[in-house]
């Protein structure tokens, strides 16, 4: 989950550089201890083909536009173990294998820490209560789940049997919404929730990614809450107060999730 080289977490004053590489789009900030951000989000596309170099390339230019930082957190689409990837279904095959804390941490010359996307994105939205479990809509579809706050790391649902033969990603992906229109992808959605609290008996399905500005918060029940897709940036600080796993009681408040109740408290 992470790698980095002399720096120890929950030292004061440090300010960290997010970077969250989606399959669309490369995303970077930098949070200050308290995981405020710290100047402007910078967003660029994510290179096709994807290959590690074009996209250490965008991302090494984001790093640059933003203030000064002292750490860096990378959402990474896919399993990562210890700072490798394992898998990365939306960039290209040759990530496989790839050490990114290492490569990412020699180019831009921080210690760098690496979690899976969704991950990072349920840092930044989930209260550390009961069950949680995140789903991410985008080019792909990414999940996470927390017992009490604490990471069951790369839950990789989107390639687990939905329904038909066909995959959580295959059905809801970005290929599916824009193929078969938004109205049967909505649809499907609301199939996939009755069978995840059916699956996981969760106390709250949070959603995210940047697909879920197509729904609408208001037709789902208590426990479904859509959240704000800057989430995946700043749930970036979550993985420098925990290795294995992080309490939410030692989290910082995370601003910009208070609308959907996401206090860490």
């Amino acid at each position: 989950m992470n790698s980095d080289s002399g720096l120890a977490g929950n030292a004061s004053g440090l300010n960290t550089l997010v970077i969250d590489i989606g399959g669309t789009g490369i995303k970077a900030m930098v949070l200050n201890e308290a995981g405020e951000p710290v100047g402007e989000r910078a967003k660029e596309k994510t290179p096709r083909p994807a290959l590690p170099e074009a996209v250490l390339d965008v991302a090494c230019n984001l790093a640059g536009s933003q203030p000064a930082f002292d750490r860096i957190t990378v959402g990474f689409p896919g399993v990562v173990h210890k700072g490798v990837a394992q898998t990365a279904p939306n960039l290209d095959p040759a990530w496989h294998g790839f050490d990114v804390a290492k490569t990412f941490g020699e180019k831009l010359g921080k210690p760098t820490r690496v979690a899976n996307d969704a991950d990072i994105q349920g840092f930044g939205s989930i209260q550390g209560q009961g069950l949680e479990l995140v789903i991410t809509l985008g080019t792909g579809l990414g999940s996470a789940l927390f017992i009490d706050g604490i990471l069951v790391p790369n839950l990789e649902l989107a390639h687990h049997p939905f329904r038909k033969g066909k995959t959580y990603e295959e059905l809801l992906g970005k290929a599916a919404l824009e193929t078969e229109g938004k109205k049967k992808w909505l649809r499907r959605l609301d199939q996939a929730i009755a069978l995840l609290r059916q699956t996981f008996n969760f106390d709250t399905l949070y959603i995210g990614g940047g697909n879920s500005a197509k729904l609408e918060p208001d037709s789902f029940p208590p426990d479904v809450r859509t959240v704000q897709n800057i989430a995946g940036l700043l749930g970036g600080i979550a993985l420098w107060h925990s290795v294995q796993g992080t309490s939410l009681a030692r989290i910082p408040q995370l601003p910009g999730c208070e609308e959907s109740a996401h206090s860490s408290s």
